[in-house]
Parts: C-alpha cells; sequence; structure tokens
C-alpha cells in the first residue's frame, strides 16, 4: 500500500485501539460502534492520500459493518433464524488486529479482508445455513 508511514501510523493504531474495545465493551451494539473506527480511519486516509486498496478495505469495513447492525436489528426485532454469538466479534477483532499488523509491516491485506468477508456473509442467510452444514467455518 503507497501511504506515508504517518498515515499507515494511524491506521495501525486506530485498527488496533478498535481491536482492543471490541473486547472490552460488552454489548454488541458497543462492539459495532467500535469496529466503525476502521472504516472511518480508512475513509479520512484516503480522503488524504490515495491508494486502491484503501478504497477495497474502506468497502470490505463498511459493507461487514452495515451487514453486521442489520443482523443485530434483526435479533433485536424478534428474528431469532441468524445468531451471533460473541465468537463472531471476537473473530472479527482479530481480523482487525491481523490487518494492522499488515498495514504496519506494509504486507497484502487481502487475506485479513477476506477473512471479514467471510465472517460478513456468515451475517446472511446463505452464509449462516453453509456455517451451519459445516461448510463455513469461523
Amino acid at each position: 500500500m503507497n501511504i506515508n508511514p504517518e498515515h499507515r501510523k494511524i491506521l495501525v493504531d486506530e485498527f488496533k485501539y478498535a481491536a482492543k474495545m471490541m473486547r472490552e465493551v460488552k454489548f454488541v451494539e458497543q462492539k459495532l460502534f467500535n469496529f466503525s473506527a476502521t472504516y472511518g480511519a480508512v475513509s479520512r486516509i484516503f480522503n488524504l492520500q490515495y491508494d486502491p486498496q484503501l478504497i477495497f478495505m474502506h468497502l470490505v469495513l463498511n459493507n461487514a459493518h452495515g451487514n453486521f447492525n442489520a443482523r443485530v436489528q434483526a435479533i433485536k426485532g424478534g428474528d431469532p433464524v441468524i445468531e451471533l454469538s460473541d465468537e463472531y466479534f471476537d473473530k472479527l477483532a482479530n481480523c482487525i488486529e491481523a490487518l494492522a499488523s499488515q498495514i504496519e509491516k506494509d504486507e497484502d491485506t487481502y487475506k485479513a479482508l477476506e477473512k471479514i468477508a467471510l465472517l460478513t456473509f456468515l451475517t446472511t442467510g446463505n452464509g449462516f445455513y453453509l456455517f451451519q452444514k459445516g461448510i463455513l467455518k469461523i
């Protein structure tokens, strides 16, 4: 990713803090609030210094937040079909930490983003069905 060291450090610090807070807070809404800092930080950086990998990262993170939030709202509204356990959010925090490490080391971020996309897919009917069948694993 072609961004300057200062912007790289901002992303790394924000991602590490978001993951830490996702683990420390109790309520799922608080976990999502902290997760939202990730795509927020990315958008602030790509507004200052463009890199196509930042756009891809933002799309994956923003979509993940939207899907997780929609699932939480459905559950709160009485939809019991697709469950979200704390394990989902722990795995999501792990992915954010991995992403921070990859950004810090200037490594390819695709694998961490792929895992976030998989976790996001598990919030959908088809994804949860495949999870129940044992095809998809978190």
